[in-house]
């Protein structure tokens, strides 16, 4: 069995191309190219997003009758396809429709946001090797930091 090479799962390591379609699917487009949100045929919602992360944070807000207008239509799924290009994600969009027959409202709308959400965090570049790890026991002048050494020597020390 042959793997799709444009879908990324979250264990894959990324070769150069991998990131370059990552790099594709995270950008940001031109406003034209953006997905115009609409209550109704004629009726714009007045948001528009221009990439996967602002998407979903439109969908957060953008009028329900958005969702429900858009999502029959599978107009979600073609942007995200044929704009953003990523096959994976219209396909999980897709499926919402036949796990979940005749959601609407707010649950769809919260299933299209998770689907979305879970896609990108798989996607995501992981923070840079040069990034400073937290430090253990940092505090910002609570005292936690006391507290945490005082039961340290407490349970050692007993």
């Amino acid at each position: 069995m042959v793997g799709n090479p444009n879908v990324i799962g979250p264990r894959v390591k990324m070769s150069v191309s991998t990131n370059a379609f990552v790099s594709k699917i995270l950008r940001s487009v031109s406003k034209q190219e953006g997905f115009h949100f609409y209550l109704d045929i004629g009726e714009p919602a007045g948001e528009t997003a221009v990439s996967l992360a602002d998407f979903a944070e439109k969908m957060d807000t953008v009028d329900v009758r958005a969702v429900n207008f858009h999502y029959p239509r599978k107009d979600f799924e073609k942007w995200i396809l044929e704009v953003i290009g990523d096959a994976e994600l219209g396909s999980r969009l897709n499926m919402i429709s036949r796990i979940h027959t005749g959601t609407k409202g707010e649950a769809l709308r919260n299933r299209v946001i998770r689907v979305v959400k879970v896609r990108l965090s798989e996607i995501k570049p992981s923070p840079s090797a040069t990034s400073k790890p937290p430090v253990f026991g940092a505090t910002s002048g609570t005292g936690r930091k006391r507290e945490l050494l005082y039961r340290y020597e407490k349970v050692f020390i007993i």
